[in-house]
């Protein structure tokens, strides 16, 4: 009998193409919020109703990033992936097909459930194939794209409608589905080894996130990381009302502040790129908490002030950029030292993240609070938060060395 053939760990798949996995569940949140208004009239249903489509989308990601992420730490990267793509472009191709809000609303949990699978098994794929400052700087361009994401989508989704229906954003995310399913089939290779899987049953499936959780340093970079994302979500969700409303833009020139704010965080994320290879992740996480406390104080101060547009941009402006330093150096200090269960690590990551999300959106519109100063309380006070546990977590890491850039 001839001896089993040796895993042999090939060439990784394509950064652009793991960015593009990463984009593809906050886009699917972002990119129909435009349609909002169009999709209750078209359904005959009220706003608040067609806002539970959201709801729900948001709720699959969750449980999707924890069931996903703990099956490929058993079942390797490859397949739970594919299948995840394909089912989002079904579900997506369903959306676009409903004829109700009821299978809209379950066909957009569908859709997040199986759409989990882009940023979950991205961020489990970078784990499996890089460490050290290599890995700071590919997630510093994947946090990036995860980001920016979420932004930009309602600008592109508004300017899909000029052309199309909202049907024809649900056909679009089908196809993106469509493409990014035969791209991997192609260009992704399996990167997590058969002896370093996970040899569990189902009933031992989860085990993994109540280890990660019992340590204290992931789980104080977890907690960091979903406050950092608070300060993201209260953007997003305030922003646009805050420029519209109160600023007077029309959505033409509020589009070209939320580039303005989208250009910093690249600018951002590629600047810690570099600083990577000088320094420690720890380090430009401590300054970059100290300028998001800045930052949100300026935004606050502002919003409280009625200052005008100029000034109340600034600290908004370097508020949003220290997010694009501090997400990629976060992410990497959580998911260090994690390579036996990457998947499940990337999966709370993940999950928290867009937790905090739907528990922050309600926050920037609750009551009749003025926007600006509703969506600048929230990011100040996450800013804090973040601060705060950041430091947390650096006294429960062990003292950190520089670790030097090498792939596996």
């Amino acid at each position: 009998m001839s001896s089993p053939v040796p895993f042999r760990r090939r060439q990784g798949p394509p950064v652009l193409l793991l960015g593009l996995l990463c984009a593809m569940a906050p886009m699917a949140i972002d990119l129909y919020v435009p349609a909002l208004p169009v999709i209750a009239s078209s359904l005959e249903t009220s706003p608040a109703a067609v806002g539970v489509t959201l709801s729900a989308n948001v709720a699959g990601l969750a449980a999707g990033q924890l069931l996903l992420g703990s099956l490929s730490d058993v079942l390797g990267r490859r397949r739970p992936l594919l299948a995840g793509l394909f089912v989002f472009a079904l579900a997506s191709l369903g959306c676009a097909l409903a004829t109700s809000l009821e299978v809209l609303t379950i066909l957009r949990f569908l859709q997040g459930l199986a759409g989990a699978a882009g940023p979950v098994l991205g961020r489990a794929i970078a784990r499996d194939l890089y460490s050290g400052s290599r890995l700071a700087q590919l997630f510093g361009t994947l946090s990036l794209v995860m980001g920016i994401a979420p932004v930009c989508a309602p600008v592109l989704g508004g300017g899909l409608l000029r052309v199309s229906s909202w049907h024809g954003l649900f056909g679009a995310l089908a196809l993106v589905g469509a493409v990014l399913a035969w791209w991997s089939v192609r260009s992704m290779p399996e990167t997590l080894p058969p002896e370093e899987r996970t040899n569990t049953g189902p009933s031992d499936l989860f085990r993994a996130y109540g280890r990660l959780l019992g340590n204290r340093t992931f789980r104080a970079y977890t907690l960091t990381l979903g406050a950092l994302f608070a300060i993201l979500f209260a953007y997003i969700a305030g922003a646009s009302f805050v420029l519209q409303s109160r600023y007077d833009l029309t959505p033409t020139a509020a589009s070209a502040v939320f580039a303005l704010v989208a250009a910093c965080m690249v600018a951002g994320g590629t600047a810690t790129g570099r600083l990577a290879r000088r320094t420690t992740p720890q380090r430009i996480l401590s300054v970059a908490t100290v300028v998001l406390v800045l930052g949100g104080t300026g935004v606050l101060a502002g919003a409280w002030a009625g200052a005008p547009l100029a000034v109340f941009l600034i600290p908004l402006v370097v508020q949003i950029a220290a997010f694009g330093f501090a997400a990629p150096c976060c992410t990497t200090l959580a998911m260090s030292g994690q390579s036996g269960a990457s998947g499940s690590a990337s999966a709370l990551l993940g999950a928290t993240q867009f937790a905090t999300g739907a528990l922050v959106t309600p926050l920037v519109g609750l009551g009749d609070a003025d926007p600006a100063l509703a969506m600048a309380c929230v990011m100040t006070g996450a800013a804090v938060v973040t601060a705060v546990g950041a430091r947390i977590a650096r006294r429960a890491a062990a003292p950190q060395r520089r670790i030097p850039s090498q792939t596996r």
